[in-house]
C-alpha cells in the first residue's frame, strides 16, 4: 500500500459492522491494527427485545458475529469501549455519556500505541457516527496521533441516502501507483482476493444482511481529518433518528431527537475538559 497509509491504526467505529463496510480490505492490508466499537450494537425502538429475547441478547449475538468476522483478519483484533461500572454505551447514547467514552478511547489508544486513528466522517446520518467522529478528534489531539475519516452515509436533499462518499468534496482525485490519492484523500480498489474475503466479512454479520448489501465492497476511501472544535458546533442534519422510551413504549422507527440536542453535548463535553485535570 502507499506509504501515506498507516501502518498500525486504531479503528474506531460505532457498532460491529461498521469497520467491515469502511475498512474490510485496508484491515486485511494492514500488518497490525485494532478496532475500537463504541456502542452495544442493540438499539431500542426497532422490536429487537421481542425478537431476540432482550437487547442483552442481540447485543452478544452481534459481537459474536464480529468475533467470527475477525477470524479472516488475523493481524487485527477488537476491543470495546466501556464505563467505569463495567457497562456499554447504548445505541443511539453515545453523545450522553461522551467524558466516559473519551477517557476509555483514549485508554485504549495509549495501550496500543497506534500511528494513527480512523473513524467516522461528521456526515449528520447516524447520532452514533457523528459522536464516534468528535471523540476521535479529542483522543487523536490529547495523545498527537494522525486522524483519518472514512464515509458510511448521509441524506441529500431531496432525501436520498448517500453512501461511501463524503459529504464534502475538498478536491478532484487522481490516481498514485494503482491507488486514487490527493494530498488528504486516499482511495482504493479491492482486489478479487479481498472482495471475495470482506464478501465473506460481510457475511458473517446476519443480523444486518439487510444493511450490508446495500453497500459495495469494491471499493473503500479516507481522507485525512481536518475537523476540529468549530466543526463541531454546526449541525450536520436537522434531526436523528433516536429512541429514549421504555420498550413497552416502542412504536416507531420514527421518532427523532433534534441536532441541537447533539450540539450541547458537544459543548458540555468541552467545559468539561477545559476543567478537568484527568483529560491532560
Amino acid at each position: 500500500m502507499s506509504q501515506e497509509f498507516p501502518g498500525c491504526p486504531l479503528i474506531f467505529v460505532a457498532h460491529p459492522d461498521d469497520e467491515s463496510l469502511a475498512c474490510g480490505g485496508l484491515l486485511q492490508r494492514l500488518p497490525a491494527s485494532l478496532v475500537v466499537f463504541a456502542c452495544n450494537g442493540a438499539p431500542g425502538g426497532f422490536g429487537l427485545e421481542r425478537e431476540f429475547g432482550s437487547l442483552e441478547k442481540y447485543s452478544e449475538l452481534r459481537f459474536e458475529e464480529a468475533s467470527r468476522v475477525f477470524r479472516y483478519v488475523l493481524n487485527s483484533s477488537f476491543k470495546r469501549l466501556g464505563r467505569p461500572d463495567g457497562s456499554y454505551f447504548s445505541d443511539m447514547h453515545l453523545f450522553e455519556g461522551l467524558p466516559d467514552a473519551a477517557t476509555s478511547l483514549s485508554s485504549l489508544a495509549e495501550s496500543f500505541s497506534p500511528d494513527a486513528i480512523i473513524s467516522h466522517a461528521y456526515e449528520g446520518a447516524h447520532i452514533d457516527h457523528d459522536a464516534c467522529s468528535f471523540l476521535a478528534m479529542h483522543v487523536a489531539a490529547k495523545l498527537s496521533l494522525k486522524r483519518f475519516e472514512f464515509p458510511l452515509y448521509w441524506i441529500d436533499r431531496q432525501g436520498r441516502v448517500v453512501r461511501q462518499q463524503f459529504r464534502d468534496v475538498r478536491c478532484t482525485t487522481r490516481k498514485v501507483e494503482g491507488e486514487s490519492a490527493v494530498a488528504d484523500v486516499l482511495e482504493w480498489r479491492l482486489n478479487e482476493a479481498e472482495i471475495e474475503c470482506k464478501k465473506k466479512m460481510l457475511a458473517e454479520y446476519r443480523t444486518q444482511r439487510g444493511t450490508v448489501a446495500r453497500f459495495s465492497p469494491a471499493e473503500e476511501r479516507m481522507r485525512v481529518a481536518d475537523s476540529n472544535i468549530a466543526s463541531f458546533s454546526i449541525a450536520m442534519c436537522r434531526d436523528y433518528m433516536y429512541q429514549n422510551l421504555r420498550p413497552r413504549f416502542y412504536h416507531t422507527r420514527h421518532h427523532r431527537i433534534s441536532a441541537k440536542a447533539l450540539l450541547k453535548k458537544f459543548a458540555e463535553f468541552e467545559d468539561w475538559r477545559n476543567r478537568g485535570e484527568n483529560w491532560r
